[in-house]
């Protein structure tokens, strides 16, 4: 600290509404807020250019000034929610009308925003102080240290001498674990429980650590190089006129990959405990809010004493089936040893959890509907949070995809091990090539088909899984009639090897 002011300006005009804050607590009575203009409703004049001077009852503990912002400023320049903080944001206040920007890093200064207390607070007394403060969406990063300081003496900093305007200082009152506070949406509430030392009658707002202590996190990819927050209804209420209740935080549902936060950043808590609701065990006795990764339906009970006074409140996350997702899928034309041709499909997956196996699918119908499609192959789930897998159609059986069969389509079919089943994109490919002639009549055919090529040596036909269901040699035939006697209706491929051993393939539908 450089030096103490011994005479604090202060406003006299008033021009709005006070209005009522929204504390953390339930049940309170008769509650004292120690704060003048908590909420920074009231003013002298309606700010039109940044860097307004503080209004009532608020002024700077350094040179460099915050912005003051009200929905009273039409220009919409220092208005709320819009206005042009740090070039330019858009936040409605956490209650009323008006809020103030403080900078918490900022290479040419930051900035500290101080006010008296209504009253000196009382030796060995104990108070609940909470703020709320959000970050502009204009700012390219958020940091830590946000904090208030108590003092029994007015303080300042001049920021021209200080290196980076740090006001050095030990703040009473920040969030447990003094995190990084970076939501740009919602507020944030910086909270605590103090006790006294006595005398304390002024409250400082701001950064009190340097740089080198400070934590930066980059939230967005561009914007304002430094941090800094709004800030909005500022409390001290002493804690014999209310109840602090245990606050476990809200109900909610997550997926079984996700992790949650429990509870609230309150420091200064008397004596807390977290036990599993359903068998009493203890997780925790320090901390007031963590983060947790249940697997299944699960309520924490949290126990707390402030004050002597005890409350419980109980917190439930349901944990939700994890969806499946199919990152990449793609096939490909390959040929094996013997210049058949196969199709090859690749396929990754994330989020693999209680997945049974994987069913390869095709189809060579254009209508590609559900009913169309048949199962060729299946492969087991590794389960693992990223997974490859490959299947080629034409290696345990022989493929339908000969020369000449056209266009086939394929899919992936995952089935969980409680039976549902989620689907790839379908993937399309195209097999024909040119062929010497074969013909197969008629077609469709019921209780015999003519097959028609040049010196065949051998004629077989599969279904469309790949099983051989008929096969007959051939005296190097040009026409050859077959039976078709208790073949099923379907599709079939039609196989024929020539005397140079030349493969033809055809499509036949038995009716």
């Amino acid at each position: 600290m450089k030096h103490f002011i011994n005479h604090i300006k202060q406003n006299a005009a008033f021009c709005s509404v006070l209005f009522c804050s929204i504390f953390s607590y339930k049940n309170t009575t008769a509650q004292y807020n120690f704060i003048n203009n908590y909420s920074f409703e009231l003013y002298t004049q309606c700010p039109k250019v940044l860097n307004a001077p503080p209004q009532k009852y608020w002024y700077l503990a350094t040179n460099s000034g915050p912005v003051y912002a009200n929905s009273c400023d039409t220009s919409i320049y220092c208005s709320v929610p819009n206005n042009y903080i740090k070039n330019k944001n858009f936040q409605y206040a956490h209650t009323g009308n008006a809020y103030i920007f403080l900078d918490y890093v900022n290479g040419g200064g930051r900035g500290y925003l101080q006010s008296k207390l209504k009253d000196s607070l009382k030796y060995n007394k104990r108070y609940y102080i909470e703020f709320f403060i959000n970050i502009p969406n204009s700012l390219k990063f958020a940091c830590n240290n946000v904090a208030l300081l108590l003092t029994n003496t007015a303080v300042y900093v001049d920021t021209l001498a200080t290196p980076y305007g740090v006001l050095p200082a030990n703040p009473q009152v920040y969030n447990y674990g003094n995190p990084v506070l970076g939501d740009t949406l919602n507020w944030i509430k910086v909270s605590a429980v103090y006790k006294a030392l006595g005398g304390e009658q002024f409250i400082t707002l701001g950064n009190f650590k340097t740089n080198a202590q400070t934590t930066l996190q980059q939230i967005q990819p561009t914007g304002y190089y430094g941090a800094g927050y709004i800030i909005d209804d500022v409390s001290i209420i002493p804690l014999d006129s209310m109840q602090l209740k245990a606050d476990a935080g809200k109900d909610t549902t997550i997926t079984l990959v996700d992790s949650v936060f429990i509870g609230s950043y309150t420091n200064g808590i008397d004596s807390l405990k977290w036990q599993i609701q359903t068998t009493g065990t203890t997780i925790d006795s320090t901390r007031p809010g963590f983060w947790v990764h249940p697997t299944g339906y699960t309520c924490y009970v949290l126990t707390q004493t402030v004050n002597g006074y005890t409350s419980s409140d109980t917190v439930c996350i349901s944990v939700g089936t994890v969806p499946l997702k199919f990152i990449s899928y793609n096939i490909n034309e390959t040929r094996n040893g013997i210049n058949e041709k196969q199709v090859t499909s690749n396929w990754t997956t994330a989020n693999e959890i209680n997945v049974s196996h994987f069913n390869i699918q095709r189809s060579l119908s254009r209508s590609i509907g559900s009913k169309d499609f048949i199962t060729i192959g299946k492969i087991a789930a590794n389960n693992k949070s990223y997974n490859q897998y490959l299947f080629t159609d034409g290696v345990s059986a022989p493929s339908p995809l000969g020369e000449g069969w056209g266009e086939a389509f394929y899919r992936i079919e995952s089935v969980d091990k409680d039976g549902r089943k989620q689907y790839s994109t379908t993937q399309q490919i195209n097999t024909k090539h040119q062929i010497p002639n074969i013909a197969v009549f008629p077609n469709p055919a019921k209780n015999t088909v003519n097959v028609v090529s040049s010196n065949m040596k051998e004629i077989s036909i599969f279904d469309m899984q790949g099983k051989l269901i008929i096969t007959q040699i051939c005296s190097y035939d040009n026409i050859v009639t077959l039976k078709l006697n208790n073949v099923n209706t379907g599709l079939y491929l039609v196989k024929v090897i020539n005397s140079k051993g030349e493969t033809k393939n055809a499509k036949l539908i038995i009716e």
